[in-house]
């Protein structure tokens, strides 16, 4: 069995930390080579918080809808 290991992204997670606490909205796009970990960057942020995770895939934008519950 593999187990995720959530590793050195220490600095990351404090920024946006410091930016969701400021007050308004902000957009924050999160960008990288593949496989490096920004998927679990945004799901250990998101931990404990009111948010809403949703992930596209490369289909057409009808089948993307059809997968919001």
């Amino acid at each position: 069995m593999i187990t995720k290991t959530f590793i050195n992204r220490e600095r990351e997670l404090k920024a946006l930390e410091e930016r969701y606490k400021k007050e308004g909205f902000e957009f924050i796009p999160i960008y990288g080579r593949r496989r490096v970990g920004k998927t679990e960057l945004i799901l250990q942020f998101i931990k404990n918080k009111k948010a809403i995770y949703f992930l596209t895939t490369s289909g057409s934008k009808k089948e993307n809808k059809k997968k919001i519950v």
